[in-house]
């Protein structure tokens, strides 16, 4: 595993040519024609250097069919494989790795199904068995836009080739069949207006825009009719947005992803297209990305509070913020979705009595209303992990980053826009009505304020805090435990929201905000206008906070 790292630290159609595409990329892929730059560069890290130990460089794509990979063995083991599973991937992946894992019921699309042996990433021609190496850099890099998160920062490589080789004993094809040599993408080739022209033509000669529309945002006619061959929907991906594309969005990725299809999925390989007419069809796409939307963030990141001699104010613009120094830190969305929120953007800071934290993240709609149960809120949460437990060690003892597991706890604090909403209300109509109760003429022709979204009488803060061992185990802590402070303000498209709490707690279900080692901490956000609640949402990896 890899160590802890020491703090503090600063259905198909034909047209004229043969097939019809049913889709371009349900999701395109990035192994270089999926590459190692364009792939890290898609998950908001530097495009690294060099290969991981015992790699080729990915450009080099001299994996050899009958190995996929040239790791020598060295450090890999089912044993460890099994164990980094357990810890890792049964959540989502299930026990016999189904995909029927205890997180399923929340995830769309669902979680891979190893059993079948077919794998939508790969490097090698449709039909085929993937490289060891394709499957490396779908669990190094993760899937955006997925619920499947970039584990390089928590694995080892050691630890990673043996749950590969874990993964592979889920099917016997793997047993019987060896993949195929990987396509060879060559020298990716200059985008000219020619390009994207020619490019533009064969997107509708294949009449691609049933699946992707005409504008290439994923509202084709047929879009909500497509399934799987695990009989499960198929999501078509926003091709304009590059945060949604699962393996990367350089014109190699296209390249690649027109050239081995998305196996088990509508979208096919297309090697009946000539090598230019691939390229052109990938200019043409690549073309139409919005890059000024690319969001940079890492899955995960170590964060830093702040040291400050006053007072924290909870106000989410007051000036002691603007010093403050400020992270991002990747979502995984849980639920696909057009325009996810993928990032959120963390500070904190700490005086001798206190932490405090400030959250923000990009949301055009504000949903606040609590006027009627069946609409939905914006919201946010920081979890903790409680008790002694580093990132990444002693066999990965942490609690699973999504609500934690039996006997490993999380501290949960929620912020949500309707209690913030009922609590202004409140303040708004005692000056309205001059300090002396609600007038009736308010309350029945209205005002400047809704006086309904006041009838909560309890609520005097926006957060409460609450506890979690596992799915369906969310309880609040008592009324007489919840010891938070906050405000949340939408303003110019952006949620802002603070958190503040004292540094020492009596409640032994509460974080303790010790200096000697790193908090564990993670994010989650709820968008009301997808309709988000529960366990709808998206949620970030577990960070390392460390106190200074």
């Amino acid at each position: 595993m890899k160590p802890n790292t020491p703090y503090p630290i600063p259905n198909r159609c034909f047209s004229k040519r043969t097939a019809l595409v049913l889709g371009l990329a349900l999701a395109l892929t990035a192994f270089d024609g999926r590459g190692a730059t364009t792939s890290a560069h898609a998950h908001g890290e530097d495009p690294p250097k060099t290969a991981p130990t015992g790699m080729k460089m990915k450009q080099d794509h001299s994996g050899h069919a009958d190995s996929g990979h040239s790791h020598g063995g060295k450090g890999r083991s089912l044993t460890v494989g099994a164990t980094v599973y357990k810890h890792m991937c049964i959540f989502c992946h299930g026990e016999d790795g189904n995909g029927g894992g205890k997180a399923m019921a929340y995830l769309y699309p669902w979680p891979r199904d190893f059993r079948k042996g077919v794998y939508k990433h790969r490097s090698t021609p449709s039909g085929s068995l993937p490289l060891d190496k394709d499957i490396f850099e779908t669990i190094s890099h993760g899937i955006p836009g997925t619920a499947m998160p970039a584990w390089e920062n928590a694995l080892s490589e050691d630890e990673t080739w043996s749950v590969i080789d874990y993964l592979k004993t889920f099917s016997n094809r793997f047993k019987t069949e060896k993949p195929q040599k990987p396509v060879q993408p060559g020298k990716t080739p200059p985008t000219t207006r020619e390009s994207i022209t020619q490019g533009q033509k064969i997107f509708k000669e294949m009449r691609c825009a049933r699946c992707h529309g005409t504008d290439l945002k994923g509202g084709g006619p047929i879009a909500d009719s497509l399934y799987d061959i695990w009989d499960h929907r198929v999501f078509v991906y926003d091709l304009t947005n590059p945060n949604t594309f699962k393996f990367g969005f350089a014109k190699a990725d296209i390249f690649m992803t027109l050239s081995t299809g998305i196996d088990g999925t509508p979208m096919k390989a297309y090697p009946h297209l000539t090598r230019e007419e691939r390229w052109n069809l990938a200019s043409f796409v690549h073309s139409r990305i919005q890059q000024d939307r690319y969001r940079k963030a890492k899955y995960e990141v170590d964060l830093f509070s702040k040291k400050i001699d006053g007072d924290i104010d909870i106000e989410p613009f007051g000036d002691m913020w603007e010093s403050v120094p400020v992270k991002n830190v990747h979502l995984i969305v849980l639920n696909a979705r057009r325009d996810p929120i993928t990032r959120v953007e963390f500070q904190s800071v700490t005086n001798d009595q206190q932490v405090g934290f400030r959250v923000q993240w990009e949301d055009p709609v504000p949903n606040r209303s609590s006027s009627r149960h069946q609409d939905f809120k914006d919201a946010v949460a920081l979890e903790f992990a409680l008790g002694d437990v580093l990132l990444h060690t002693h066999g990965h003892n942490e609690p699973f980053f999504g609500m934690g597991n039996r006997e490993k706890p999380v501290n949960i604090w929620q912020w949500r826009a309707d209690w913030q909403q009922e609590i202004e209300t409140k303040e708004e109509l005692e000056q309205a009505t001059g300090g002396e109760g609600m007038d009736m003429d308010v309350m029945i022709f209205g005002g400047e304020v809704n006086p309904v979204e006041s009838l909560n009488p309890f609520r005097d803060v926006p957060i409460e805090e609450m506890n979690a061992e596992g799915f369906g185990t969310l309880t609040p802590q008592p009324k007489t435990k919840q010891n938070i402070r906050g405000k949340g303000v939408w303003k110019d498209g952006k949620w802002t929201v603070t958190f503040v709490r004292d540094l020492e707690s009596l409640n032994k279900w509460d974080i303790q905000f010790k200096k000697k080692q790193p908090i564990l901490i993670g994010f989650a956000v709820w968008d009301g206008l997808h309709q988000d609640r529960n366990g709808r949402k998206t949620v970030s990896m577990w960070q390392r906070l460390i106190l200074p």
